[in-house]
C-alpha cells in the first residue's frame, strides 16, 4: 500500500523544517551520488555496527541518516518524510520536531547496530528510514484515525482507497517484522527500532494540551 497523501487538517503554515530536512538529504544525495567518491563517503559516514561497539564512529549514528544509496532509496524516504512529517511538525512544533527526528534516528541506529547480524557487522548502514520510522511512530500516537489515500495495484490494476491510519501504519509494522532477520540488504531493525522509539518519543515530546473553562 503505497500511500498518497493524507485527509488531516493542513495548517496554513508551510512545514518549513520538514522542507528543509527533504532539501538537505536530496542536496547531500546529489554531492555524494555525483562527487565519484561515493563508497569513502560511505565508509567514513556510514555506520558501522563493530565501529561503533568499539566505541569509534559515534556521529556516524546521526551522519549515516542523511546518506542514500540510489535514487528510489532517496525518494521513497522523503515521500514518506513529506507525507507524515508536516503532521508532527505542526503538531509538536519546529524544536520538538526537529529533536524528535533527529533522536528517532540516533535509537534507530542504535538498535541496529546491536541487532545487526553477524555477516553485517562490518558493513556500512546508512539511509533515513529509521528517523522516518519513528515519523511513523508518532504518527500513529498522535493521529490514530486520520484516513490515508493509498494505492496499490491488485492483478495489474491499480486500486485507490482510504484507509485509517492506525491500520496503514499497523500492516506496514507488521511488514517489518515479518522481514527482520531474512537476508537482505534492508536494516529492518532500524525500522522497528525508530518506530518503538518515535512511539515512546513522542509521548514525552508533544505539547500538553491545556482544558479551558
Amino acid at each position: 500500500m503505497f500511500p498518497l497523501y493524507d485527509e488531516s487538517a493542513k495548517s496554513l503554515k508551510p512545514p518549513y523544517l520538514t522542507i528543509l530536512l527533504i532539501f538537505i538529504n536530496v542536496l547531500i544525495f546529489g554531492f555524494t551520488f555525483f562527487s565519484g567518491n561515493f563508497e569513502e563517503i560511505v565508509l567514513e559516514y556510514g555506520t558501522i555496527p563493530n565501529q561503533i561497539l568499539k566505541g569509534g564512529g559515534l556521529l556516524t549514528l546521526l551522519t549515516s541518516t542523511f546518506l542514500h544509496a540510489g535514487f528510489l532509496h532517496l525518494i521513497g524516504n522523503m515521500w514518506f518524510l513529506w507525507l507524515f512529517g508536516d503532521n508532527l511538525e505542526h503538531s509538536l512544533g519546529k524544536i520538538r520536531f526537529i529533536i524528535f527526528y533527529l533522536l528517532v534516528g540516533i535509537i534507530a541506529s542504535i538498535i541496529n547496530v546491536y541487532m545487526a547480524p553477524f555477516e553485517h557487522m562490518d558493513i556500512p548502514t546508512i539511509g533515513a528510514s529509521g528517523a522516518i520510522s519513528g515519523l511513523l511512530g508518532g504518527y500513529v500516537i498522535l493521529f490514530p484515525r486520520n484516513k490515508i489515500r493509498a494505492f496499490m495495484m491488485i492483478y495489474f490494476r491499480p486500486i485507490l482507497f482510504y484507509v485509517p491510519a492506525y491500520i496503514y501504519v499497523g500492516v506496514w509494522f507488521l511488514y517489518q517484522l515479518l522481514y527482520a532477520g531474512t537476508p537482505t540488504s534492508v536494516a529492518y531493525m532500524a525500522h522497528i527500532g525508530g518506530f518503538i522509539g518515535g512511539m515512546i518519543l513522542i509521548l514525552l515530546l508533544r505539547k500538553k494540551k491545556i482544558r479551558k473553562d
